[in-house]
């Protein structure tokens, strides 16, 4: 390629003497000030193009002693990997929501430092659209995929093509039952489990769950789960009228949830499972009167009032699922995907409690 960073140049020309001797152990490899001279450089682009490969794993350093190929390198079809900035899509129901926004963020970061193209292809929420999407990006030499599927647990024939197909593809936050494919994802069972068992720990017996329909989403199911598991392990029983379903897009909702707040009196925790559940209930619930934390303490799955909290007077309890690290790990399983094993892989990440 023409006027290409000279960095770039000079990975090239390191990953094709990685590529020759990676069989070998310990192969030391051109010194940056031989790099510098070879390319008529500066010592700084050498650097960078050294840096780069470091950060892959490709190579390691010795100080004193130079640089050299690392056993890991024999993994990988590195001149493959190099030669193009292949694209990469990802496909997700919206861009606006702070989950889904943090998710891009890391998956981002992964993509420039990895030279992968990026595109973003939104559906709306919609399984035709889904399908379509999935299909428009293989006809259009998308080489990987990343699929945050809409919320319906019945996948699209366009998905199962790409099982059946092994294609180099990434489900983000929930998994699609019966297909082999990678999987990233917080570990919504034990984030709920723990978060049940936070406010378990800190007096509350009766805890509510608040959800949309659990068999519609996987990740709802195991939060679902998680948290009754946590009620039984450590209160001995739950109590399923404590649990309500209904999707906060629901005209009735807000209804909904203040005559369930006035049927379970005892009440004291409320635990909810998405994005725009508290930021539609708070205003309501403190018009009649039920203030937060003092009359009920609130947890969320993500902090939906990320920028607001200076104007709330009170702080709610966050389940952060870290969706930068989730972000940065689907990367790096689609890029394992591509250029170094193709077998699935499923990782569930560990949540943090902020209160």
């Amino acid at each position: 390629m023409q006027n290409e960073p000279l960095y770039i140049s000079m990975r090239k020309y390191l990953l094709e003497i990685i590529e020759q001797n990676k069989h070998t152990p310990d192969f030391k490899l051109p010194s940056e000030n031989q790099l510098a001279l070879r390319f008529n450089a500066s010592r700084i682009s050498a650097k960078n193009a050294i840096l780069s490969l470091e950060k892959d794993g490709l190579i390691y350093r010795k100080q004193g002693k130079g640089t050299f190929i690392a056993p890991k390198a024999s993994e990988f079809e590195l001149l493959k990997a190099d030669k193009q900035n292949p694209m990469i899509c990802f496909i997700v129901p919206g861009v606006g929501g702070k989950f889904i926004g943090k998710i891009l963020e890391g998956l981002q970061t992964f993509t420039l430092e990895h030279h992968l193209n990026l595109s973003i292809m939104v559906t709306g929420g919609d399984q035709k659209i889904e399908e379509e999407m999935i299909r428009v990006a293989t006809q259009n030499n998308c080489k990987g995929l990343i699929i945050y599927p809409v919320d319906n647990n019945v996948y699209n024939k366009e998905i199962l093509k790409l099982s059946l197909n092994n294609f180099p593809v990434v489900l983000v936050d929930r998994y699609l039952t019966g297909l082999d494919l990678s999987y990233v994802a917080c570990d919504h069972f034990t984030a709920a489990y723990n978060g049940t068992k936070y406010l378990i720990d800190n007096g509350h017996t009766h805890i509510g769950f608040l959800s949309q329909d659990p068999h519609s989403v996987s990740s709802v199911l195991e939060r679902s789960n998680g948290y009754q598991k946590a009620l039984l392990d450590h209160i001995g029983s739950f109590d399923t009228n404590l649990q309500l379903t209904i999707d906060h897009t629901d005209p009735d909702f807000l209804e909904t949830v203040y005559t369930y707040l006035q049927d379970n009196p005892s009440l004291t925790a409320l635990i909810t499972t998405s994005i725009g559940y508290g930021l539609n209930l708070v205003p309501y619930l403190q018009q009649k009167g039920i203030h937060i934390p003092e009359d009920l303490t609130l947890m969320l799955f993500d902090n939906e009032f990320e920028g607001y909290l200076p104007l709330l007077s009170f702080k709610p309890i966050i389940i952060d699922q870290n969706p930068y690290e989730i972000g940065l790990k689907v990367g790096e399983v689609l890029y394992r995907l591509l250029y170094r094993n193709p077998k699935p892989k499923k990782i569930l990440l560990k949540e943090s409690i902020l209160y």
